[in-house]
């Protein structure tokens, strides 16, 4: 993996400006993810990006699980980072049905609504924005959706919806 200068990042004035310990940017690191030939982990960004000051290895972390709570990038088991088309995984809103099955309508682009199973809509609900993998076709041959994590939630802790 190629060593990319951190003077390339276009934003690295505005990062510097907003943080004691800048790191790259949000945009930098997409950018360095979709190059990337998989999944890379905290190590391996911080060691491709030059990063070796503790506050910046730091910096990194948090800055990567921002971008992963913000459904920028998604994680996988093994620690490593990715963006979300390298992944398979399609971010979208949950739109329920009554009868108890759901759809999951991609944020970008046009795509097809995602089929989730009454079993998968049990862990969510109408109006949460998710990502989901595309494991398979229903019968009507329509994409069938595998729940990866729930990025936002449409309720509050109370338990009532937001307004």
């Amino acid at each position: 993996m190629a060593k990319p200068p951190l003077n390339l990042d276009p934003y690295a004035t505005r990062e510097a400006s907003n943080y004691d310990s800048p790191v790259p940017s949000r945009e930098f690191v997409l950018d360095f993810l979709r190059e990337s030939v998989g999944p890379v982990t905290h190590e391996e960004v911080c060691l491709a990006l030059n990063l070796v000051d503790e506050q910046q290895i730091e910096a990194m972390r948090r800055r990567l699980r921002a971008m992963e709570r913000d459904g920028q990038v998604a994680r996988n088991r093994l620690g490593g980072y990715g963006t979300l088309d390298k992944l398979n995984l399609v971010k979208g809103r949950v739109i329920g049905h009554p009868e108890g099955y759901g759809f999951v309508k991609p944020v970008q682009g046009d795509g097809q609504d995602i089929y989730l199973s009454s079993a998968q809509m049990r862990r969510v609900f109408d109006g949460d924005v998710v990502l989901v993998r595309i494991a398979g076709w229903d019968r009507r041959g329509r994409p069938d959706g595998s729940l990866v994590d729930v990025v936002e939630r449409n309720t509050t802790a109370a338990g009532g919806a937001l307004l």
